[in-house]
């Protein structure tokens, strides 16, 4: 089922430091099985993101086999600890009722 994954990541996250873990990814040229759309943006002094994905486990799969590591990559690069884990953010998933896609 269409899954919404809404996260807040623990201030001292820049989107900077999000950006990059975008680009190890590679997820522009490489997008993962099952996304449909990913955004992440500042408000009221912390990051956010909200995805759209097909099913609540693409989302944990590509956490686990790629957001993951990515993460510990960036972090260690800028000397600081991987900000909870991929899933260790609080996070709500909520199935989706109805999906419509753009064109």
């Amino acid at each position: 089922m269409t899954s919404i994954v809404k996260q807040t990541l623990p201030e001292g996250v820049t989107l900077e430091m999000l950006d990059a873990v975008t680009v190890e990814m590679d997820v522009e040229a490489n997008p993962p099985t099952g996304l449909i759309v990913h955004t992440h943006y500042a408000e009221d002094g912390k990051i956010h993101i909200f995805d759209v994905w097909e099913t609540e486990l693409d989302y944990r799969t590509f956490a686990q086999d790629r957001l993951g590591p990515a993460m510990a990559k960036v972090a260690e690069r800028n000397n600081m600890s991987p900000p909870g884990g991929p899933t260790g953010n609080p996070m709500d998933v909520v199935e989706v009722h109805r999906l419509v896609r753009g064109r």
